[in-house]
């Protein structure tokens, strides 16, 4: 059956040509002659504007035609060759002069700017969240003014626009397993992109692998040193950073406060010197901190007298990341016991006093005599080290032995290195783990 659309059609192709009368037409004089006419005023109307003069102006010029709009090539992923550059040679490699784009997965080659420093000025950077709070010129997010007892404590300078590139370490893979030099390659990608957070990540899991060689192992430890010099000690926070959080002072607020109402694993003091507060007790309603969550462990290298802070979970050793590296004294006699331990509960102490447990003599906590120095960590053992006590983390009279098996066991550390560690490790969380080497 079709459709009335289609029927409608068919009767108007079927109708007869009508007259002006109303007739049909009876004879062709009459059309050809109209037909004729139509072909002469086309053909004058044709010579007219063929031969018009090309400066006329009027309606002809609305009719006009506009070009044809032409498709732009492909843009080329290279980069733009300066007008003064002369063209590629007769004979020379393009390649040359328009190197390919490296695959994704590329190694990075690091490369130094004017000012000697590893950099990428068009990658974001760490952002200083509080306003520039100052303690005074010259002073360390680390250790403060300087460690003279510990000078070689301190990071390697590696950060992004260093003025001086002769601190700027480098590795050496060939000590290394290739699963950790994939690792290390990662993390130099990720620092070339100035992406500090995943940098640290992929260093990290580099220096935890028992693969890693011994030199590769120190320069990452230097690497890692500097990173965390702007991600954890300084005001700045780099976006995506799971250690740290913004905060915005309210009312009766105070470090302590603000410690126990965000859940931090870390001192109040931690505060005040991540935000270089010069007074940590006039901070102001509206003010911006940085905040660093925690928890902090760590792992003391009997061997190379060292002990190395790390940030994670206490029971998901496999996440942690390095922060950085202190030397310590051990005990002498091997006199430091191997084993896991935990910061034991109402153990953290400032200026302690102190009862030889050889000799019975006492020490005030003022007396300058007194061995243990302005703090101290007691140690709980775990698992089959809970057979271990007494034993703890504290500061030293005697900068000679730090680096030196002097002590009656206990792990000693510089004076502003035992400061700064009273305030990451937490009781009853933090970890300590001790290995033979």
């Amino acid at each position: 059956m079709a459709l009335p659309s289609q029927v409608e059609r068919t009767n108007e192709t079927n109708r007869g040509v009508m007259t002006r009368g109303g007739g049909r037409g009876k004879g062709p004089n009459k059309v050809m002659v109209g037909a004729a006419a139509l072909v002469l005023v086309a053909g004058l109307s044709w010579g007219l504007w063929k031969y018009m003069p090309k400066d006329a102006t009027g309606p002809q010029q609305a009719t006009a035609k506009e070009p044809a709009k032409q498709t732009p090539p492909p843009r080329s992923l290279a980069p733009d060759v300066p007008a003064n550059v002369p063209a590629t040679p007769t004979g020379v490699n393009s390649l040359a002069h328009n190197p390919p784009v490296p695959p994704a997965d590329a190694p990075v080659v690091l490369t130094q700017g004017r000012s000697g420093g590893i950099q990428d000025p068009t990658k974001p950077r760490p952002v200083d969240v509080t306003g520039g709070n100052t303690t005074g010129p010259g002073t360390s997010p680390l250790t403060g003014p300087g460690n003279p007892q510990n000078p070689g404590s301190g990071p390697a300078n590696l950060s992004p626009g260093s003025s001086n590139p002769a601190l700027v370490p480098t590795l050496n893979p060939s000590t290394s397993a290739a699963g950790v030099r994939q690792h290390i390659e990662a993390g130099d990608r990720a620092f070339a992109a100035n992406n500090l957070v995943q940098a640290r990540v992929s260093y990290s899991r580099a220096l935890m692998s028992a693969d890693i060689g011994a030199a590769d192992a120190q320069v990452l430890r230097s690497k890692l040193e500097t990173i965390n010099e702007d991600l954890v000690f300084s005001p700045k926070i780099a976006a995506g950073d799971p250690l740290v959080e913004t905060y915005t002072v309210v009312a009766n607020d105070s470090l302590e406060k603000i410690r126990k109402k965000r859940d931090l694993a870390v001192d109040h003091r931690l505060l005040a010197r991540v935000n270089r507060l010069s007074n940590p007790n006039a901070i102001r309603v509206g003010q911006k901190l940085k905040l660093v969550r925690g928890p902090f462990n760590a792992v003391v290298h009997k061997a190379d007298y060292r002990l190395d802070l790390y940030a994670g979970s206490p029971d998901d050793q496999e996440s942690w990341v390095f922060i950085r590296s202190f030397k310590v004294g051990l005990g002498e006699n091997n006199g430091t016991p191997l084993g896991n331990f935990v910061i034991k509960k109402n153990s953290k102490l400032i200026n302690p006093h102190w009862v030889n447990p050889k000799t019975g003599e006492k020490f005030d906590a003022n007396d300058p005599k007194n061995p243990i120095g302005e703090f101290w960590l007691g140690w709980e053992g775990l698992g089959d080290s809970k057979v271990y006590t007494g034993f703890g983390l504290h500061g030293t009279i005697d900068p000679s032995s730090i680096g030196a098996a002097k002590s009656m066991g206990c792990v000693r550390m510089a004076d502003q290195d035992i400061a700064l560690i009273y305030e990451l490790l937490v009781e009853q969380i933090s970890r300590v783990q001790v290995l033979p080497n």
